[in-house]
């Protein structure tokens, strides 16, 4: 009887070491999926920063350096600085901002990066911002920033910017003061005359 309760004893003991070290084997499995786990969430985070509202972002997502930006003013109703717009490329993406300035908010944005004489415009020749292809509303922000796939200007290549905007102004009860159309600043869309919207070049560097 003691004998037996003894082998019994061993045996367990035995059991124990051998799943002890089993455990022990499939740390590192364990490891690695806290790893893919963490991957996973750094992934969804760079693909929030990343994304908006028709390729806009809060960060940015490319390869290789950035270019020297062509920056240009954020012009409201035809006179008034706004802020500026800014443009720069890397290999992969061109970044357009917007910035306001001197109390200004963005609340809508609609943007056209590409071939000059593209540009969505009516009979008339007046620009479309509403039919430019990346477009935004947004709660009151001092910046904004799209991605646009380098294709559009390609490295070496020069195109248009069309950076339209709506800035509005709030006193201290957070009640609009004014509201203007707005836009980076360069030549007429029409030259002709009419919609005072405007465009400016953007020549892509090789980074």
């Amino acid at each position: 009887m003691k004998k037996s309760l003894l082998n019994m004893m061993l045996t367990a003991a035995v059991l124990g070491i051998f799943s002890c070290k089993k455990a022990d084997l499939n740390q590192p499995s364990s490891q690695a999926g806290v790893d893919v786990v963490n991957q996973q969430k750094n992934g969804s985070i760079d693909n929030k920063t990343t994304s908006g509202e028709n390729g806009g972002l809060a960060g940015r997502e490319g390869s290789g350096d950035e270019c020297e930006p062509t920056v240009v003013m954020l012009v409201a109703g035809q006179s008034i600085n706004a802020g500026t717009v800014s443009v720069t490329n890397d290999d992969e993406y061109i970044y357009v901002t917007y910035n306001t300035a001197n109390g200004w908010f963005l609340t809508e944005t609609h943007l056209y990066v590409g071939d000059c004489a593209a540009i969505p415009v009516n009979n008339p020749g007046n620009p479309i911002p509403g039919q430019f292809p990346y477009s935004g509303t947004h709660a009151n922000v001092t910046s904004y920033t799209y991605q646009v796939p380098i294709s559009q200007i390609a490295p070496g290549s020069c195109g248009c910017i069309a950076a339209h905007a709506v800035v509005k102004k709030y006193n201290s009860a957070n009640q609009v003061i004014n509201s203007q159309t707005a836009w980076g600043n360069g030549t007429r869309i029409n030259p002709s005359g009419g919609n005072w919207g405007m465009k400016f070049e953007y020549c892509s560097c090789e980074p």
